[in-house]
């Protein structure tokens, strides 16, 4: 058992990929001060153009959030930062003895926008192999090994780039047995594309985990339609309750209860052994010392609330322990 578990979290990133510029000229001057109580309020609402707030260096303040989570119960924490946007093995390393969890580390490729040269021009073959070995023998020479492959981002429209790197992640989850944890691209259709083709690649579905759900999905029959496959569906965005979404204008950030909504559909449905929960905090903003939720929010806020709507003992624990045990396990 992994015991209480987040299964999608950055506990160091650089994320500075979705950078972008605020609506207003008057605003542009506020993208590069560091995140403070000052312009917190702006923040909030523009998280995705604070190069500060999307930078996550600091490895004792690092220690401090997870150390919540642990003193909160938490025993377990996925960080599913892929390369390209600061993963850092030694970090993690420390991160996790200085707080007592065991930390899963990621292993593969984020989205095209973060690509290099050699990613571009590499085959799939040797991709994969970049991956297998993270999970065989180690990270840069260290003997640091990799638990996860993802997360393995993918935008919409699907790029050849990104479709190259999933179609070796497929590869390495078929050599090693490793799980498989896929960022989908920001559109109700995506994550079915996705699974049609980690399936024809031959991929193992129930060893997939399908990221972003609440975020990527609003209508209950696309949702019954992903979760008929067999994959995880992982509800990684909890706290992120800020309706406006920056990334996907046109869409929305649903809240903690819509989530919880979500979950009960697919308890009710029998669906419980695929669910998983986190946070996927990837911002200052969403850290507790910086006003933010931080990584206890579902122990201590979260599980309270689904069991006071009814939700029985043995699903929460499901949902908590139970399916992240299952899913880390490599076949």
């Amino acid at each position: 058992m992994v015991g209480l578990t987040l299964t999608h979290e950055h506990l160091l990133i650089d994320f500075t990929t979705v950078l972008s510029e605020p609506d207003t000229s008057s605003e542009k001057g506020l993208m590069s001060e560091p995140v403070s109580l000052e312009n917190l309020w702006w923040v909030r609402q523009n998280w995705t153009s604070s190069i500060d707030n999307l930078r996550l260096y600091d490895e004792e303040l690092a220690i401090k959030e997870a150390g919540d989570f642990y003193r909160n119960g938490g025993s377990t924490i996925v960080d599913s930062t892929s390369v390209g946007i600061g993963r850092d093995p030694q970090a993690l390393l420390r991160i996790s003895r200085a707080t007592g969890l065991n930390i899963i580390m990621g292993s593969g490729y984020y989205v095209d926008s973060t690509h290099s040269d050699w990613l571009r021009s590499a085959s799939v073959d040797e991709v994969a192999q970049t991956i297998i070995s993270d999970i065989e023998n180690g990270v840069g020479g260290t003997d640091i090994r990799a638990g996860i492959i993802g997360e393995i981002g993918c935008s919409w429209p699907w790029t050849d780039s990104e479709k190259k790197v999933l179609e070796a992640a497929v590869a390495a989850q078929q050599e090693t047995g490793a799980p498989l944890l896929i960022h989908p691209g920001r559109s109700e259709e995506a994550p079915m594309e996705l699974i049609k083709a980690v399936e024809g690649w031959g991929g193992d579905l129930r060893r997939t985990v399908m990221g972003h759900i609440e975020r990527t999905i609003y209508d209950r029959a696309v949702l019954d339609e992903v979760a008929a496959t067999g994959v995880y569906l992982n509800f990684d965005l909890f706290g992120h309750d800020e309706s406006y979404y920056p990334l996907a204008p046109q869409t929305y950030m649903p809240a903690d209860h819509e989530r919880i909504e979500m979950i009960e559909h697919l308890v009710g449905d029998g669906r419980s052994s695929q669910v998983l929960l986190a946070h996927d905090v990837c911002s200052k903003h969403r850290l507790k010392r910086y006003g933010g939720h931080g990584y206890d929010h579902i122990p201590t806020r979260v599980v309270p609330r689904m069991r006071a709507r009814g939700m029985h003992e043995e699903d929460v624990r499901m949902v908590l322990v139970d399916n992240p045990t299952r899913m880390l396990t490599f076949n």
